[in-house]
């Protein structure tokens, strides 16, 4: 039960911690941290476990080869790599790898019910907080940044948890139609909707719509899992309408009729950011396969030390930079290739699609091809193996099964991390990756032992 705990209170904990240090602040804001001594505490637990890691769960293979290139990509760009930086972009995108294995080695079987619950009521608080607190100040304001629910100064970060949570929401309601979430199903998918919209309306909105279609295709043609499809639909329209009615400064017209002229518009203008990369690699060949250096471009690693001067209220982690003296921290490639990108033009009243930042423009330059590939194979093969787990946990459910929700909620967790690592540098943004590599841990070994049992 001690794993089981560790977990779910870590999760717990990444979910409601910038509440108390952003939103209510009792604590302070160094509390935001709290993902790395979840990181250490649940690797130095889980070493203490004698359960084997299973092929679908073992990475150490491609983790060595990605650190060792990074070490190569140290050593040929030492002249512009700085300790801390590299540091912290090899942990952004390792250390969630790790927290998945870890959860795997804790997870006692036979309590997901327990993880499905707590999610469930984390969804429920997040919408208590947007309609108590943040609301009140959207409508005063007229700034969809202040409907972040618990995540403090970042809206992104509650957009995919709900998400999360919505994809849930749909599996219990399929499989699980005697507990109270499903009979609430039908609000609770307008609530989360809703508060989507009015969080952030330009850039995820092609990826809700997305994340509504792969929920109806994953739950496929059975029973309660059309009805299901056809709520949460439904939900989208009806939810996506109310907002554009109600809330014109919002600019969801203007947002609908540029996807319907140009469907292709976002996406394109998104991949031309993609430029800083191949002028990069034809200025410097070696850059194809060593990179310019971790935490020297684009990634999270390099915009934590490069702002760290920054007075932006949600730069909490650039003011302890600060405080440690490292500041004016700069690269030749990042003031010549990735600056300039920062002050361009606006589409739809925003800079998100054309900012020059994502996971996967900084993997490219930074590490290289190889890096990218290492990295990105790994989220594929993880996408695919909870996509998998979830239609043979779907297609083998009884009624009342609370695991086809938990691995229904996982596979769309990681289809959300590989389109949000186009959009910006999630796929380094612990407080989203390590939930979702917990929840793979968790289903995974529930998944493998029930295969057990059956033989």
């Amino acid at each position: 039960m001690t794993g089981r705990n560790l977990l779910l209170g870590s999760i717990a904990l990444l979910v409601l911690v910038r509440f108390f240090t952003e939103v209510v602040p009792v604590i302070p804001r160094a509390a935001n941290f709290v993902d790395v001594p979840i990181f250490f505490v649940l690797a130095i637990v889980a070493m203490a476990q004698t359960n084997a890691i299973p092929r679908g769960m073992s990475f150490s293979l491609p983790v060595l080869l990605f650190v060792s290139l990074c070490v190569l990509s140290v050593s040929l760009n030492i002249a512009r790599v700085e300790p801390g930086p590299a540091l912290l972009f090899l942990y952004g995108f390792l250390a969630p790898i790790g927290v998945g294995a870890a959860a795997y080695r804790l997870w006692p079987v036979g309590h997901v019910l327990s993880l499905s619950r707590m999610l469930v009521t984390l969804g429920v608080v997040e919408l208590v907080v947007v309609g108590a607190i943040d609301l009140p100040r959207f409508i005063a304001s007229g700034n969809p940044d202040v409907v972040s629910g618990t995540f403090g100064t970042n809206a992104y970060q509650l957009v995919f948890f709900l998400l999360l949570v919505m994809a849930l929401l749909a599996g219990i309601f399929t499989f699980e139609k005697h507990r109270l979430s499903a009979r609430l199903a039908l609000p609770l998918f307008a609530g989360i909707l809703t508060v989507i919209f009015l969080a952030q309306y330009r850039a995820l909105l092609v990826t809700t719509a997305l994340t509504v279609l792969f929920i109806g295709l994953l739950l496929g043609v059975r029973g309660r899992g059309i009805v299901a499809g056809i709520v949460v639909a439904a939900s989208f329209a009806i939810s996506l309408t109310y907002v554009e009615q109600n809330f014109p400064r919002l600019r969801f017209a203007s947002t609908l009729t540029t996807l319907q002229q140009d469907p292709t518009l976002y996406a394109s203008k998104r991949l031309k950011t993609a430029e800083a990369v191949i002028n990069l690699y034809t200025d410097d060949p070696l850059a194809i396969v060593f990179g310019s250096g971790p935490g020297t471009f684009s990634s999270r690693a390099w915009q934590t030390f490069a702002n760290a001067d920054s007075t932006s209220q949600s730069n909490v982690q650039g003011s302890y930079v600060k405080a440690l003296g490292s500041t004016n921290y700069r690269t030749d490639v990042s003031d010549r290739y990735v600056l300039p990108l920062t002050q361009g033009p606006t589409i739809g009243g925003s800079r998100a699609v054309t900012s020059p930042f994502s996971s996967y423009v900084s993997l490219l330059a930074e590490v290289g091809l190889p890096g990218f590939l290492l990295i990105v194979g790994m989220y594929v093969a993880v996408t695919t193996r909870a996509i998998r787990m979830a239609m043979r946990a779907m297609s083998d459910a009884v009624t009342g099964d609370p695991l086809p929700a938990c691995v229904l909620a996982c596979a769309i967790g990681f289809l959300l991390l590989l389109q949000m690592g186009f959009l910006e540098n999630w796929l380094e943004v612990t407080r989203i990756t390590f939930p979702t590599w917990m929840l793979f841990g968790v289903v995974s070994k529930e998944l493998r032992a029930r295969d057990g049992a059956a033989t």
